[in-house]
């Protein structure tokens, strides 16, 4: 109702000025004017037109779809997806994890109720940083490095996902629908994984970072049980993503030396 008032409005209040203009334009359009003063003004019709054009418009933008976009997949990292699944993508990951094991012995040597004082996290921070990266983007680029990438079958079902969702997956006569075994359970696992890794990874960094730039005195640091905790959360979801190899590759990755 209000759509169509709004349209109403602005036809009367467009053809009003088209006629007025045309009006007065030129002697001709004047002479046949008054020639006809006793017959229907012509703003009855412009005004019907204009209106029928305004919804016409209006009811063809609502009912043209909107492209899909690609936004059930995870963004890409700009990893190097040519060796997944190999030893030597694996060992970055091995090698994060065995850093969060030696800063977790070192705070486990001393007492959980013991302050983190700003020497400690910034040892702890300093060590970390060898192996594992402080920016979202590159700490998931390791694992995609090694994950099972997205296929050319998921790409296209999520950039289609209008036309997959309207045709119902149907792929021709006598072939199986679309998005039949299309979910990959590992790559899931591995994604999910990731994602948990990283969130407690960022937490443990900004509490280190916090505590570096704080006192020993302002009663705001950390205690060495909560950052153990940190790093517990962190190394449950390497656990779990590192869990999802085979178990051979993990081992001979363990047994390798750190990368410089």
């Amino acid at each position: 109702i209000i759509l169509t008032s709004w349209c109403c409005l602005t036809a009367d209040a467009f053809a009003s000025s088209i006629i007025g203009l045309s009006l007065t334009s030129s002697p001709s359009s004047t002479m046949i004017h008054d020639s006809r003063r006793n017959e229907p003004s012509p703003s009855t019709g412009t005004r019907r037109e204009i209106l029928q054009n305004a919804l016409s418009i209006y009811l063809a933008a609502a009912m043209m779809p909107s492209p899909a976009s690609a936004s059930n997949l995870p963004d890409s990292t700009g990893a190097d997806l040519s060796r997944t699944g190999s030893i030597d993508t694996l060992l970055p990951i091995v090698a994060i994890q065995r850093s969060l094991l030696s800063a977790n012995l070192q705070l486990s040597n001393g007492s959980p109720s013991s302050i983190a004082t700003p020497e400690t996290c910034a040892i702890l921070l300093q060590s970390l940083f060898k192996d594992v990266p402080r920016e979202e983007k590159a700490f998931k680029r390791i694992f995609d490095a090694y994950s099972t990438p997205v296929s050319y079958k998921q790409k296209f079902l999520d950039q289609n996902a209008f036309l997959v969702y309207y045709t119902k997956g149907y792929d021709g006569p006598g072939r199986p629908n679309i998005e039949e075994n299309v979910t990959n359970s590992v790559q899931t696992l591995q994604y999910g994984s990731r994602n948990d890794a990283w969130n407690a990874m960022d937490d443990l960094f900004v509490e280190l970072e916090f505590g570096k730039g704080s006192k020993d005195d302002d009663g705001a640091l950390s205690n060495q049980g909560e950052l153990v905790a940190f790093l517990d959360k962190v190394l449950m979801a390497l656990d779990t993503y590192i869990s999802l190899a085979p178990v051979a590759d993990v081992d001979e990755a363990r047994g390798q030396p750190r990368q410089s």
